[in-house]
């Protein structure tokens, strides 16, 4: 927590004491200091480490050794009260808070308003510390050491399948089709071999023999195709063959 030095006239020792009571219930180390006799501390003050907390109470206005701690303080360092309307003009980096109408409670607008502003006194005293170079080189290693690593073992894995889906277009399917996977997919229906596989007899072929002729062809042999008949008769033929005078004409013309 921040330490505090409270500067105030005698006017004010009252809320001086409340303050400093109810900033050390708050963890904040408080020194209190009142009167004239602050000014043998100013110049210590200068250089400390500490917000200093400036109440400007009806008697403190007029007050030279109050003008001086609000001149001679950084600004950045200072925390101004004020019971009064009227509080002295001088260069502020913040404004004054209005405690006119506090009556010690821990809470409120004007308490509220005092623990803002010593927070950012706490901020300007201790601000964060930035980053070690050697804890960001530290980091950097660590996160290329485990990129490498991860890269290392991406490419060792032998645990990965080889065979790509395009190299091998039923690996799916066969994937789908072992029961043992729990996939579903498409159902393979293979017959069973037959008990009668084994028993089967394959019939050899009759045994031909090339087609020879036995002896040339003679002109004699040849039917006389004149007597051949290339269609079947009709009825009509068949009832002139027993016509007797087409017989005669027949005979009469084989005997000349």
């Amino acid at each position: 927590m921040t330490d505090v030095r409270i500067i105030a006239s005698y006017d004010a020792a009252r809320l001086a004491e409340t303050l400093t009571r109810l900033l050390e219930a708050e963890q904040h180390r408080v020194r209190l200091s009142l009167g004239r006799q602050t000014m043998g501390e100013l110049e210590d003050a200068r250089t400390s480490h500490d917000a200093v907390l400036l109440i400007w109470s009806p008697d403190a206005r007029s007050q030279s050794y109050m003008r001086e701690w609000a001149i001679k303080i950084d600004p950045r360092r200072l925390v101004e009260l004020a019971t009064t309307p009227d509080a002295p003009k001088i260069a502020r980096k913040a404004p004054v808070v209005d405690f006119a109408q506090w009556r010690g409670e821990r809470g409120g607008g004007a308490w509220h308003g005092m623990v803002d502003r010593l927070r950012a006194v706490e901020h300007f005293l201790n601000p964060p510390k930035p980053p070690s170079k050697m804890a960001l080189a530290a980091m950097g290693m660590a996160s290329a050491a485990a990129v490498t690593g991860a890269v290392f073992l991406r490419v060792n894995d032998t645990s990965l399948p080889t065979a790509s889906a395009e190299e091998n277009p039923n690996t799916q399917q066969l994937a789908a089709a072992d029961p043992s996977t729990g996939l579903g997919g498409p159902l393979s229906a293979v017959e069973p071999a037959s008990i009668d596989d084994d028993l089967l007899h394959v019939r050899p072929t009759a045994n031909l023999r090339p087609m020879r002729a036995q002896a040339p062809a003679r002109l004699a042999d040849v039917p006389d195709v004149r007597y051949m008949s290339l269609r079947d008769e009709t009825l009509l033929e068949r009832l002139n063959a027993f016509n007797p005078l087409r017989q005669l004409n027949l005979d009469g013309n084989d005997e000349s």
